[in-house]
């Protein structure tokens, strides 16, 4: 093991990608890797073993990713030791790498200069929807790849061409601004106001299109104080004679000095948008037409190089982040739809109205394992439940799904209190080497007597205590000294407390995601939310979210789920 190959520093970018592979694939190991003449460099590497963890580099001898680069395509093994060309590849002896998929990274010229890889140490027959979400964050990655290859070449042109440096620093901070967005959004105001700011239009409008409807959807509109409103409807990609539709479909830019030029070559648009210069620019990367850009001018104006060149990288720059934050997005999205499909429908008991919100965070890579439940007993009971799993992953959300599952029946088959509950329940989890670990508060409601009240009998496993809003003003703390978390110390014993509750009274429980601040300790945030509960009128879970919820980016998941006792 003489030869180490290169040391590369760890890029935080890059081990974005490679924990998001390790988290939606489950794979012990994940790389970001770029092959060159002295080796691979492994920018992004979660997993491997040393001394490559710290290197972050192999020689061309430990490399799977080279034929990923050289064929220009994707390379998914079951187990290499059965591969010809790689049976003697010394990966597989010094890092383990018996599974092993990888999709290329390509640069501004459509050239794989690396790969997006999952490993595993054992064979793994992958499947078609691992596939998929892997070719899918590779594809984002390559943006991430050709957006700092973008802003490379604006560097270098901002060294070696002294008379244009102005112009050149432009670029630059143009291309670094796309590389510090993370949404569609986020992309698409980047756009606008470097159109407003640097290139001086009056208006810019962006239209996406809909593959699937054959449409151009006008999105967007900016535009400075005394310009005219534009709304315009869908357009067909088949209207030719639209200057927007004919761009996406040729993905060839148009410039119109003024409004007369535009009105020549087509006559649909005359007398359309004041007498000032016009750019259409196609939104567009190596692999899809995402839409278009229009900018106008209140007045006439000459298109110098400059200017072009300025435009197209615009155009260039907003394309490859908008294809990397919708792929982003859409993964986000996928796991919280998967999340939010695990939680349960709430019953409607009689006398009882129950609510419940959740809410997962801000930051678009992650999904968590917060959760509520409630149910009718075998017994005649009821019970509600609220946790929090560790995590903020794949892994979390399904030791959520598994944890609930294992409540749900253990309440239906064991008359116990909440407290017997939930030692079985830490028992299970350790037990069938499930060790999911985290928070819940379990509940039981009983029914009620002839004066309408019903006692309210929990149990916390390290949990945040609920808040009861009584029908008469102010609020009781549901503050007695929390056991044990769950998934440490299964036979631990655990114990149970009551309150009565009156009609009108409302429970709210939650998780710690609704009072977590930075600059504020829990215990603080906890008493700070007792007291504005008792002012509330509106206790609907959603109200008291918007109570108590921080006004800044969420930085976890969010359950509310409010008990009332009905009058």
């Amino acid at each position: 093991m003489s030869d180490l190959g290169p040391t590369t520093p760890s890029d935080p970018a890059y081990e974005r990608f490679a924990r998001l592979v390790q988290s939606y694939l489950g794979v012990p190991v994940a790389l970001v890797s770029f092959v060159g003449p002295d080796g691979q460099r492994l920018p992004g590497a979660r997993g491997l073993p040393e001394p490559w963890q710290s290197r972050r580099g192999t020689p061309l001898s430990h490399s799977f990713c080279q034929h990923v680069v050289a064929q220009d395509r994707p390379l998914v093994v079951s187990d290499a030791r059965e591969v010809d060309f790689l049976r003697d590849n010394l990966a597989i002896t010094d890092l383990d790498v018996i599974a092993y998929a990888g999709y290329p990274l390509r640069d501004l010229d459509g050239h794989a200069v690396g790969s997006l890889c999952a490993i595993d140490d054992k064979p793994r027959a992958w499947s078609a929807e691992q596939l998929a979400v892997l070719e899918d964050l590779a594809l984002a990655c390559g943006s991430e790849v050709r957006l700092r290859e973008a802003a490379a070449l604006a560097r270098s042109a901002l060294q070696t061409a002294d008379r244009r440096s102005t112009h050149v620093q432009v670029l630059l901070e143009l291309s670094e601004a796309f590389t510090r967005t993370q949404t569609p959004d986020d992309v698409l105001d980047a756009m606008q106001r470097t159109a407003r700011d640097v290139a001086g239009a009056a208006r810019s409008s962006v239209a996406i299109v809909h593959a699937e409807r054959g449409t151009l959807s006008w999105i967007r509109h900016a535009e400075v104080p005394g310009s005219p409103d534009a709304i315009w409807d869908d357009e067909p990609l088949t209207r030719m004679e639209s200057p927007a539709v004919s761009v996406v479909v040729s993905g060839r830019p148009l410039f119109f000095e003024d409004a007369e030029a535009m009105s020549v070559a087509f006559p649909s648009v005359t007398g359309v948008g004041g007498p000032g210069a016009a750019v259409f620019l196609p939104l567009l990367t190596s692999t899809a037409v995402l839409g278009g850009v229009l900018l106008r001018w209140h007045e006439p104006l000459t298109i110098d190089d400059d200017l072009r060149d300025l435009l197209l990288t615009l155009a260039t720059d907003a394309s490859t982040a908008f294809e990397r934050a919708q792929l982003l997005a859409r993964r986000a999205d996928v796991a919280h739809t998967l999340q939010s499909a695990m939680l349960s429908d709430l019953p409607a008991p009689a006398g009882v109205t129950l609510d419940a919100v959740y809410l997962p965070a801000d930051v678009s890579e992650q999904v968590g394992g917060d959760w509520y439940d409630a149910m009718e007993l075998a017994d005649g009971g009821f019970a509600v439940v609220v946790g929090d799993v560790t995590g903020h992953d794949m892994v979390a959300a399904t030791h959520m799904g598994q944890l609930r599952s294992m409540l749900r029946t253990l309440l239906w088959e064991h008359d116990k209190p909440p407290s017997l509950i939930l030692e079985l329940l830490d028992q299970v989890d350790v037990g069938t080497g499930l060790d999911a670990t985290g928070t819940a508060l379990l509940a039981r409601l009983e029914p009620p007597t002839e004066s309408g009240v019903r006692r309210l009998t929990w149990a916390s496993a390290g949990h945040p205590p609920a808040f009861v809003h009584r029908a008469g003003g102010g609020t009781t703390l549901l503050d007695a000294r929390p056991d044990l978390a769950l998934g440490f110390i299964p036979d631990r014993e655990r114990h149970d407390h009551s309150v009565l509750l009156s009609p009108g009274d409302t429970v709210v429980m939650y998780t710690d995601g609704l009072l977590e601040r930075r600059d504020t300790s829990m215990a603080t945030s906890i008493a700070n939310a007792a007291a504005q509960v008792g002012s509330l009128t509106d206790l609907s879970a959603q109200a008291v979210v918007d109570a108590l919820g921080s006004t800044g980016e969420r930085r976890d998941d969010v359950v509310v789920l409010t008990l009332r006792i009905d009058d």
